[in-house]
């Protein structure tokens, strides 16, 4: 059981540091992937197998992403007794139970082949309808000053209070475990999305209680709080008691142990209309080109276009798994130097975009063909993401310099950035550790 704790707890602990470093819908999809791998790797899975999953999970877990919590962390900042302290811990807690129930249930309908097509595609359009029914009555009406929601996690006297999402993500989770419980009787499903929800709220709400706690008591003293960045500390808190309740609930409910499922994919050419549809949409928002700007204002309808084509399409799960989450953590960084620091000219970082992308989309499809293991795609997607994160941070303080020391400018970064590699290369070893087991159980798993 120790495995399925930890390696889900370390790889998804990386995950959300990383995704920090991204923000929004597609940041989420590395601790996603990261931690779908993890099971995979654990289950003795084919490399095909697992980069399905992985795609699966990266874009369950993006769903979250829309939600705001600056302002819920906020509340929290004023440590107990202060009398929004629970109150935002409550909101933290719905609001993580709603992004990890998602991930977690959506894992284990990945893992059944119970679900024909068309059932995914009605959950999806279903998940939308009533999605938007729990925005309406849960998170609505937003006219600040003058009206907000009756139960509101954020600041109500900001002068910009944030749109909260928590209600319309609650109601698509509900409707997706009402399905899978009472429509399909797959109780697996149903389990795995209650532990998400758990790992959720227990990690959301126990990793913002460090943040005020390291933030007010300064444990470590005056001379060494530059150097720890308590966001972080949030963040990679919140990762690492998610992933290790899912690793648990992917143990217990025999996750695990159950067959490949056999799925009989979609046509080919619907791969890749979807595919583009999503391409298109989603580098036009984060490159923030001017013809998309309202695109932004419905993340989700991408991010669940790209969960349907992961669950019943073929090309989505090299595509998901080795090129979707490299390209949208690529594009963030490109956006960062060229646009916030000025460092690169855009013509000059979009062909390294570009070549990046053919790069990760050569690699993919070369895994996929002839089967790589898991740990193969989970390195890769462990790695590139390290690296892209000393990619967008490292220049800055090297190309500008502004008088002081490069570890001195940096501070918090610098060991947060450490932080990741250190995490990186233990993953590594645990996955070369489990290599040899998920060899052999593969030559005796077969789809069905």
């Amino acid at each position: 059981m120790i495995h399925y704790i930890l390696l889900p707890a370390l790889a998804m602990c990386l995950g959300w540091g990383i995704r920090g470093q991204f923000g929004g819908e597609t940041g989420a999809m590395v601790p996603g992937a990261l931690v779908a791998l993890a099971l995979a790797l654990l289950s003795g899975w084919r490399g095909t197998d697992a980069a399905r999953l992985a795609a699966v999970g990266a874009f369950a877990c993006s769903l979250g992403g829309m939600e705001t919590y600056g302002q819920t962390i906020w509340l929290v900042q004023g440590q107990s007794p202060s009398p929004t302290y629970w109150w935002g811990l409550l909101g933290l807690a719905i609001k993580g139970g709603a992004w990890i129930g998602l991930t977690g249930i959506f894992l284990a309908i990945a893992v059944s082949d119970r679900y024909r097509r068309v059932e995914l595609l009605a959950l999806i359009i279903a998940m939308l309808v009533f999605g938007a029914v729990g925005l309406y009555l849960l998170n609505r009406p937003h006219n600040p000053p003058d009206e907000l929601p009756f139960i509101y996690f954020s600041k109500r006297f900001d002068p910009k209070p944030r749109v909260e999402w928590w209600g319309g993500l609650w109601f698509a989770l509900l409707t997706v475990m009402l399905y899978a419980g009472a429509v399909k009787k797959h109780r697996q499903a149903v389990t795995m999305g209650l532990w998400g929800i758990l790992g959720g709220a227990i990690g959301f709400s126990v990793g913002e209680m460090l943040q005020a706690w390291g933030t007010h008591q300064t444990p470590f003293g005056q001379a060494i709080e530059p150097f720890i960045d308590w966001w972080k500390v949030m963040e990679m808190s919140f990762g690492f008691i998610a992933g290790a309740v899912l690793g648990i609930g992917w143990k217990l409910t025999r996750l695990s142990e159950a067959p490949i499922p056999s799925i009989k994919p979609w046509a080919r050419p619907l791969d890749d209309l979807t595919i583009l549809l999503w391409v298109i949409p989603i580098l036009a928002i984060d490159l923030q080109i001017s013809w998309a700007e309202g695109w932004g204002n419905l993340p989700d309808l991408w991010m669940l276009l790209a969960l349907l084509g992961s669950l019943v399409g073929s090309g989505w799960a090299p595509f998901g798994t080795g090129v979707a989450v490299t390209l949208v953590s690529a594009s963030d960084t490109l956006r960062y130097l060229w646009d916030e620091h000025q460092l690169i000219a855009f013509s000059w970082g979009f062909a390294g975009l570009v070549v990046l992308t053919l790069v990760a989309g050569y690699l993919s499809a070369l895994w996929y063909r002839q089967g790589a293991p898991v740990r193969t795609w989970f390195l890769w997607t462990a790695w590139m993401q390290t690296a892209l994160t000393w990619i967008k941070l490292a220049p800055v303080p090297l190309l500008k310099p502004d008088g002081r020391g490069w570890l001195e400018r940096w501070g918090s970064a610098a060991v947060v950035e450490l932080s990741f590699v250190l995490l990186a290369v233990l993953l590594t070893v645990l996955a070369s550790a489990w290599g040899r087991h998920s060899a052999a159980k593969e030559t005796s798993t077969a789809p069905g």
